[in-house]
């Protein structure tokens, strides 16, 4: 039985297919159909400077009837056809709903070329199977129905041409509450049927369409789910964005398509044989029937990996919600934006892995801690580092009992050991012995190895490992300062200047902790004169205070 119709005379004022920039004249061309008197033309276009320099294939008059095109113009490919009139039926069957759209096409095949297509979609939704299925028919040619209901099958919008219900659409402007209608229609009827087969009330199929797939297909999409899982949420608004913008919500739940698409059809499968939605992911993700976890899954069932991580990771409740918690609220582990999201977060497995070895050290506490206080213990930073580490280091971080705190800064260094190409540096003796000196309670001294020089730059914060070759060369000469303790305060850059055989040493740098200059330190900027004038170093940096450089005569050669 009929029970929504709707007729559309014209879908488009006129089609239009952009031909790209033409080598003869450098203009951008475009091959027009005017709906109006079915006249085929074409038309080059520059940049108009009064639409700020904007191109203006969208704004034309048909150089035949003269009807102007300005806002409902289809843009379609070459081969790809595209509704002109269109009809849409709501029908009601004993136990299923369907939404029919059939439409006559035009599809441009040539330069100027231009010929007439039928189509007929076939949405199905068939309640006492709890299945959705989508029906094409093309040129006459009818191809095998497809299920639609898995959230990780995105092949729907791709497939269906209803996207063209877009805001260029002539219905979308002047029909619109129709257009509502026969949707609301649809959805009521499905929801309603859904109701008395399942004997209980459920929760609205409403969602807002958005505006880039047009006014039918992520509803569509969203009712043909909800009647395979008809207790589950509705899809998450992404779903009403460009596809990037789902594949990036799937990887900040772990989720892929493959992966994921696996998981719903079994969960399907299980709704559909009479076990609940909640009941079928917590069965199938392993993990606990506690009232918690089916509280997170009946708000978001896309977290039901988080959940399994948590949960195969940890074996306290308590500590597996709080892990749950944390991976889900710290961005750090998440990609957090659709371009190169993949590339800016953290994988399933390498998160398992890190957390799983950790837990050996710092137990189920530790790793709690790891994540919620993840930006202050750079606990993302450490996941990659431990992936990179070799065996001999991975074993390490176990037997030298690292402090949580330490961790970070204790991988770092060992990541940039194990690359590190250690280099002896041959100083001259009596060069070491001028420069090398106690000053009160600080030691200067010269590395006599390159890895010497990787440390400094970890401790230090800053770049001085890179200054490896220049102290072979003897191009640059690194003192570096440590206290009394044999912490590392400062480190000193010495150069040649002058022409041999009259070349002298002066200071050119002298840094503490992050590339400050040690003039912010009083009693190391005092020192480091003293050391100066005893060495015989000229200072020519402003990173030193020399508070009476008139009388500072320290230049020697060396």
């Amino acid at each position: 039985m009929i029970i929504a119709e709707m007729i559309i005379p014209k879908m488009f004022t006129a089609y239009a297919e952009d031909l790209g920039y033409q080598k003869h004249n450098g203009l951008h061309h475009y091959q027009y159909y005017c709906n109006n008197c079915d006249q085929l033309f074409s038309a080059a276009w520059g940049r108009a400077v009064n639409m700020g320099y904007a191109e203006r294939g969208s704004l034309f008059a048909c150089p035949c009837c003269g009807r102007p095109h300005e806002k409902h113009v289809a843009f379609v490919k070459r081969n790809i056809a595209a509704p002109d009139k269109v009809r849409l039926v709501v029908k009601e069957y004993k136990s299923a709903v369907t939404l029919e759209f059939s439409c006559k096409a035009v599809v441009f095949y040539d330069y100027l070329g231009l010929q007439g297509a039928t189509h007929r979609e076939v949405f199905r939704f068939d309640i006492a199977k709890q299945e959705a299925t989508l029906s094409v028919t093309h040129a006459g040619i009818k191809h095998e129905p497809v299920e639609i209901g898995s959230p990780f099958n995105l092949a729907l919008f791709q497939s269906s041409m209803l996207s063209i219900f877009s805001s260029r659409s002539i219905p979308n402007t002047e029909q619109k509450s129709k257009l509502t209608k026969v949707l609301k229609i649809l959805r009521d009827t499905v929801h309603q049927k859904l109701e008395k087969h399942l004997g209980h009330k459920i929760k609205s199929m409403f969602v807002s369409p958005g505006t880039h797939w047009g006014m039918f297909l992520f509803p569509l999409f969203n009712m043909a789910y909800r009647v395979a899982c008809t207790d589950a949420p509705n899809l998450p608004e992404c779903y009403r964005d460009e596809h990037k913008a789902v594949f990036a919500f799937w990887n900040t739940k772990y989720f892929d398509e493959l992966e994921g698409g696996q998981l719903m059809e079994d969960v399907i499968l299980n709704t559909r044989g009479g076990m609940d939605f909640i009941s079928a992911l917590v069965e199938l993700s392993g993990l606990p029937d506690k009232p918690r976890v089916r509280r997170i899954l009946a708000e978001n069932p896309f977290e039901a990996n988080i959940l399994k991580l948590a949960f195969s990771t940890c074996c306290n409740y308590d500590h597996a919600t709080q892990l749950y918690r944390g991976i889900t609220a710290n961005r750090k582990f998440r990609a957090d934006s659709w371009n190169g999201g993949e590339l800016n977060s953290v994988s399933y497995d390498g998160l398992a892995e890190f957390l799983w070895e950790m837990k050996e050290i710092y137990g189920e506490a530790g790793i709690v801690r790891l994540v919620n206080e993840a930006k202050e213990l750079h606990t993302r930073d450490c996941i990659r580092l431990y992936e990179q580490l070799n065996d001999e280091n991975k074993e390490a971080v176990v037997g030298e009992g690292i402090r949580l705190r330490d961790l970070h800064d204790w991988m770092s260094l060992r990541h940039k050991k194990q690359g590190h190409k250690n280099l002896k540096f041959d100083v001259p003796e009596h060069i070491v012995r001028r420069l090398s000196m106690q000053h009160d309670r600080l030691r200067f001294f010269l590395p006599a190895e390159s890895m010497e020089l990787v440390e400094a730059g970890h401790q230090l914060h800053n770049c001085v490992a890179s200054y490896s070759d220049s102290m072979k060369q003897h191009d640059s000469w690194i003192v570096l300062v440590a206290d009394d303790k044999g912490k590392l305060v400062a480190c000193l850059e010495l150069v040649g200047s002058g022409n041999p055989p009259n070349v002298t040493r002066v200071l050119v740098q002298a840094k503490i902790d992050r590339n400050q200059c040690i003039s912010k330190d009083k009693k190391l900027n005092a020192a480091v004169l003293a050391w100066a004038k005893d060495a015989g170093i000229e200072i020519k940096t402003k990173d030193v205070n020399v508070p009476n450089k008139k009388n500072n005569e320290l230049e020697v050669a060396v």
